[in-house]
């Protein structure tokens, strides 16, 4: 309590309760959670002589304040969905526009919308357009082929569907043909006062890529305002495979090379005067100085909520600068992630949000540690002459190891449970490459954007055209070495991830010898890694779709799948290669126009009904009967069936054998879905 360590759990306690709203089983209460809240608040502050019951009621607090924060969230971003897929004339405003290969992704404020039957009508879509779009705040009207946000593909996987609804999405799809303008009047309030810092960007983008044409300048142009749209596929692979995708999107490393830099300039020039180093406080004007620059960077960046997220966290350390406290600290990490919760306390279930957070607790926490056993500076480490140059270099470079292990060791697992991918080989294209991004690309970029009210960007642009061919080079040679396949992961068990933050947040908040035992979960969810436990039968959430896992252990698809981003959501999950496209996926499943059939390991059949004719043989020979249609009610006397009806209540599902015969069954939704959830589809 002294140390001031136990502000640090305040932000796991609001994080728990967030996760604690997200797993009930209905929705709670705000006449009930806010009381609460308040109550182990009050509590609290009068049990300030009980050291116990004080840090019982004030986690108590924080879990009920993060719980309602979430249900308030869930409250306010509530918007009607589309019933169903449709073909729609749709007519808004832009409201966010950016390039994807060969056209764009646009997000329109619905002002009406058109169908034959249609009921609903969301309030927000996201489509794609080919070809040029129009800008941000323009009223278009547009024919589209839309859509549901798609929910779970499979149990336990990403769930767009709930990222849709907490970003106001009622559809997504793509459109037909080109925007035309619309009559609407005046776009609303919050898109125009955007327009003209995205007309910034704009211009910022035109001048980049006139400069650097080409993959260089789409780069470039990613660094700079945070859009990756033209980027080839075999850059983009190279870059994941080697484990410097992270460097594409802007986040906290951007961010605090960014404001670092100008940090480190101003205050550099301030001291040329020593008059003003001797009588002012130039630190502080360069904190503030860099709090600007952080600011411009934000903005024009496209207020990205990762890009927020940074902003926040290099914030908190200029501030403390400001009010002379330490700049980089475990509690300032803390605050950052208290103030990124509140503001958005979804922003916790993203990948996004887990592994910045990660990366920074390892970092700051570790440095910690080691200063801790290394100051005062060790009596080996020369500091003159050419001994000096090569102690330092030693340091910089070691730094630069430790610094990426430790980077890479706290955000491995997130990239396993989320994406179920692991680059091997990031540390050695992180040592290679970022020495030149935190140098030279980053620093050139900043001045190039400076520069350029005065038409002066020119110069700096080569250099950063320099570095970012150099970045390209170190990434495909790395990804030639790791090879194409070598990160894939089968998806790990549900329970891997938690121990492991259990584990890491136990090790990194606490200075005492008991942080050790933080390596206990830690290496029981290492464990939990490499023993995934993949289902031996799924089925998608139309029914339509299904694998079962073979003797060799691959999935063989009963036919070929007709959802192809449900195929390759499976594939991706059980760390095999292939994609929905490949030849071999229905090697052993035999199939005719009324379905497909295929054996288990242990010779049970399995049986995709197609039209209802293949019913009465399938059901009396197959094990498992899935189809999308209504199966007839004495079918389920002589197989296990999955029809319409499940499907409807539970969505995608994934059935393991559990060794007597029988199967357990995990579905993607519960019966009762929550706000956040798409809603069961009524039994047909």
């Amino acid at each position: 309590m002294e140390a001031g360590r136990g502000y640090l759990f305040l932000p796991v306690a609001f994080g728990l309760g967030i996760l604690l709203y997200i797993g009930l089983p209905a929705e709670p209460s705000l006449f009930v959670l806010l009381p609460l809240t308040v109550g182990l608040g009050i509590a609290a502050a009068g049990l300030g002589a009980r050291p116990a019951a004080f840090r019982l009621a004030l986690f108590g607090a924080m879990v009920a304040a993060g719980a309602s924060a979430m249900t308030i969230e869930t409250r306010a971003m509530a918007a009607p969905r589309l019933d169903r897929e449709r073909t729609v004339t749709v007519t808004g405003w832009v409201e966010h526009r950016e390039p994807r290969r060969g056209g764009f992704r646009l997000t329109l404020r619905v002002a009406s919308m058109e169908a034959r039957g249609l009921g609903v009508i969301p309030r927000r879509v996201t489509l794609t357009l080919r070809g040029t779009a129009p800008y941000l705040g323009d009223a278009v009207t547009l024919k589209a082929r839309l859509r549901p946000p798609s929910g779970l593909a499979m149990p336990g996987g990403y769930d767009y569907a709930r990222a849709a609804f907490f970003a106001g999405i009622g559809a997504t799809g793509f459109a037909y043909g080109k925007a035309k303008p619309a009559t609407l009047g005046r776009a609303p309030l919050d898109i125009r006062s955007r327009a003209p810092l995205e007309a910034v960007r704009e211009a910022m983008r035109d001048r980049i890529l006139a400069v650097l044409p080409g993959e260089q300048g789409a780069i470039a142009v990613a660094l700079t305002i945070g859009d990756m749209g033209g980027l080839t596929r075999e850059t983009e692979d190279a870059m994941r495979l080697s484990g410097l995708a992270h460097v594409l999107s802007i986040s906290g490393l951007h961010m605090v090379i960014v404001a670092g830099a100008a940090f480190f300039a101003v205050r550099a020039l301030l001291a040329l005067s020593p008059a003003l180093a001797l009588r002012y406080p130039i630190k502080k004007w360069a904190a503030g100085a860099a709090l600007a620059v952080g600011l411009f960077y934000l903005l024009i960046s496209g207020l990205g909520v990762a890009t927020q997220r940074s902003f926040i966290m290099i914030a908190v350390v200029f501030v403390a600068v400001l009010l002379d406290r330490r700049g980089v600290s475990l509690r300032n990490v803390a605050t950052a992630a208290l103030i990124v919760m509140a503001l958005a306390p979804d922003s916790l279930l993203s990948a996004s949000f887990q592994m910045s957070f990660a990366a920074t607790l390892a970092l700051v926490a570790g440095y910690e540690a080691l200063a801790r056993r290394l100051l005062p500076r060790p009596e080996g480490v020369a500091t003159g002459g050419l001994a000096g140059v090569s102690g330092r270099f030693g340091l910089w470079a070691g730094g630069m190891t430790l610094t990426s292990l430790l980077a890479g060791l706290a955000t491995t697992p997130f990239g396993l449970h989320h994406f179920q991918r692991a680059a091997p080989l990031s540390v050695l294209a992180n040592l290679a490459a970022m020495p030149v991004v935190d140098l030279l690309v980053m620093p050139a970029a900043l001045v190039a954007a400076l520069a350029m009210p005065f038409g002066l960007e020119a110069l700096p642009l080569r250099l950063v055209g320099v570095g970012i061919d150099y970045m390209i080079l170190v990434a495909h040679v790395v990804a030639e070495l790791t090879g194409a396949n070598a990160g894939a992961v089968a998806a790990p068990p549900v329970l891997a991830l938690p121990l492991f933050v259990g584990g890491f947040l136990w090790l990194c908040l606490w200075r005492e010898r008991w942080r050790l035992l933080g390596l206990v979960p830690i290496a029981a969810s290492a464990i939990a890694f490499l023993l995934p436990q993949p289902p031996d039968i799924l089925v998608s959430p139309a029914g339509d779709t299904v694998a079962i896992r073979a003797a060799e252990g691959r999935l063989v698809f009963l036919g070929k799948p007709p959802d192809g981003f449900v195929a390759d959501t499976w594939l991706r999950a059980d760390g095999d290669p292939r994609r929905h496209k490949a030849e071999d996926l229905a090697a052993g499943a035999l199939c005719d126009p009324l379905g497909c059939t295929a054996p288990l390991p242990d010779g049970r059949l399995v049986a995709l009904v197609r039209a209802a004719p293949a019913f009465e043989d399938d059901c009396r020979l197959a094990a498992v009967v899935v189809t999308p249609l209504a199966a007839p009610d004495w079918c389920s006397t002589t197989a296990l069936v999955i029809d319409r009806a499940p499907l409807d209540r539970g969505g995608a599902q994934a059935l393991v054998a559990d060794g007597e015969g029988g199967f357990t069954i995990e579905t993607a939704y519960p019966a009762a879905r929550r706000p956040f959830m798409p809603p069961a589809t009524a039994p047909r």
